[in-house]
């Protein structure tokens, strides 16, 4: 959704109703996934959609589970499916082998898609952002560990100071700090899970980024910019630290994206200018990493995305590798392999063709693969391929061409291993053998998210009536809950406990 325009008057919208909050942002269907299930996703060679961070208000929502939690036996100690209830404002984990569904105990949920960029790589922990937006209270990053016990805060979002400006209607700057700590994709882990780069406004009227030791509890400024520092991402190796800035003191009446770019690590020397989008309004969204050195991204839009780019950080060089619009990229790092979806719509603006365009010379030249309408690209790493949904199926590809189709199917979800494939959509869920054989009929109520258990024993579908789990061999449906959150598919979270 566009960010272009004025600054939220947090202050306003107190005086229309304490009843009133805003509520966790509703997704847009194209827009990739969180920053640090991207990283997670490119270590494996792969990239999926994910959505946007937008506020809005909403009448008399849901409390937040509050209560204290059953009593854990020994056996309960997880894996857990860590998921939103339905109006986005609290989370519950539900243990996969006991079946023991937990109420976690912290204040509002601000953005259920924190589950996707907050769950560090080892799936040992998880960052959240957590408080009450209409008071400004309890405001902070919440870290779950342990379901049964109440989530600890870490540290506040705004400092004191901020809070009591931001109510006192003292300038535009504190309220643009509040925007900031709000942008989606707020955290991103080191691959050995240990520590943690997140956004906060602690000092001075701007947000900027802190570095979350896990394992010391303690928290370091990286930087000083007097500008909204947000959108922290870690390139493969630590060496480099991508973010995005508005620099709100030029432009207090708008929110512009006004700089993408990259500090060298650990010991910030170098600080590359990578490249400020040509629409600002928008923020920059990752798609992952070619190589350790070259990152991709493109600007956000209102009906996709435009301008992907391939960023050179020990150069600091960006170049655009597919201007114009399209409607959803995928990444195949291993073999430098891009593949971008072009729909007619997208077509009718950049005077391309609809279909699937795709590079294997790490972007430097694209073709047309496929013609026609696609949608729900994304590369499915079980199976090495690019996946999309076409007029007769869902296709599976490589830059040679169709390798399998699944006819009369929506969507398709891989088990881990591969060896399994869910066909999935508005006319139920069913189970095929790799090869595409058809063994059964999963159920027939429209599904509208596939979750599969780390070690591929179970499946959890999100259903028309609720979230439901199936375990092997008998894949029986057992209803978890009704109360679950349905704006996005990526707000799901597996958290294996210590």
């Amino acid at each position: 959704m566009r960010l272009k325009g004025k600054v939220i008057l947090v202050f306003g919208l107190l005086l229309l109703s304490l009843g009133c909050r805003i509520s966790s942002p509703t997704p847009v269907a194209w827009v990739p996934t969180a920053t640090a299930q991207l990283r997670a996703q490119t270590e494996t060679a792969s990239a999926h959609a994910q959505a946007t961070l937008t506020a809005q208000i909403t009448k008399n929502p849901t409390a937040t589970p509050t209560s204290p939690p059953p009593t854990p036996t020994i056996a309960e100690d997880g894996p857990w499916l860590v998921f939103a209830n339905q109006a986005g404002t609290g989370y519950y984990a539900h243990d996969a082998d006991s079946g023991t569904l937990i109420p976690l105990v912290l204040p509002p949920a601000l953005d259920p898609l924190d589950l996707a960029s907050g769950i560090s790589p080892d799936g040992k922990r998880l960052l959240v952002r957590a408080g009450k937006l209409e008071t400004l209270t309890d405001l902070g990053f919440y870290l779950i560990g342990d379901p049964w016990q109440p989530a600890e805060k870490i540290t506040a979002l705004l400092s004191e100071q901020l809070i009591a400006d931001i109510l006192a209607e003292k300038g535009k700057q504190p309220k643009m700090a509040l925007q900031a700590v709000q942008q989606p994709n707020p955290v991103s882990w080191t691959a050995n899970s240990r520590q943690a780069v997140i956004p906060l406004a602690l000092e001075g009227f701007s947000s900027d980024l802190y570095l979350y030791d896990a394992q010391a509890g303690s928290l370091k400024r990286l930087s000083e910019r007097f500008q909204q520092e947000f959108a922290p991402f870690w390139a493969p190796g630590q060496n480099w630290l991508v973010f995005q800035e508005v620099k709100s003191y030029a432009t207090p009446d708008a929110w512009e994206i006004s700089l993408v770019g990259a500090w060298k690590m650990p010991k910030q020397d170098t600080l590359r200018y990578l490249f400020v989008p040509k629409v600002t309004g928008y923020w920059e969204q990752y798609v992952g990493w070619m190589n350790p050195e070259e990152l991709v991204s493109y600007t956000a839009t209102e009906t996709g995305g435009t301008d992907l780019r391939l960023s050179n950080l020990n150069t600091g060089k960006s170049v655009v590798q597919f201007y114009g619009a399209f409607n959803a990229v995928a990444l195949y790092p291993v073999h430098g392999s891009l593949a971008v979806s072009v729909s007619s719509a997208d077509g009718k603006i950049s005077g391309r063709k609809p279909g699937i365009y795709i590079s294997k010379s790490g972007g430097l030249l694209f073709y047309l693969l496929m013609e026609g309408d696609y949608t729900h690209l994304e590369f499915a790493p079980q199976v090495n391929h690019f996946v999309a949904n076409g007029r007769s199926g869902v296709l599976q590809f490589d830059s040679s061409g169709i390798i399998a189709r699944l006819e009369d199917e929506e969507r398709v979800s891989f088990s881990p291993d591969g060896k399994w494939t869910i066909g999935w959509g508005a006319n139920g869920a069913r189970l095929y053998y790799a090869d595409g054989m058809r063994l059964q009929n999963l159920t027939e109520q429209s599904v509208s998210a596939v979750i599969w258990q780390k070690d591929g024993k179970g499946i959890y579908l999100l259903e028309q009536d609720g979230l439901y789990q199936l375990r092997f061999p008998l894949l029986q449906r057992k209803l978890v809950t009704a109360d679950v959150y349905r704006g996005s598919e990526q707000a799901f979270a597996w958290l294996t406990g210590h």
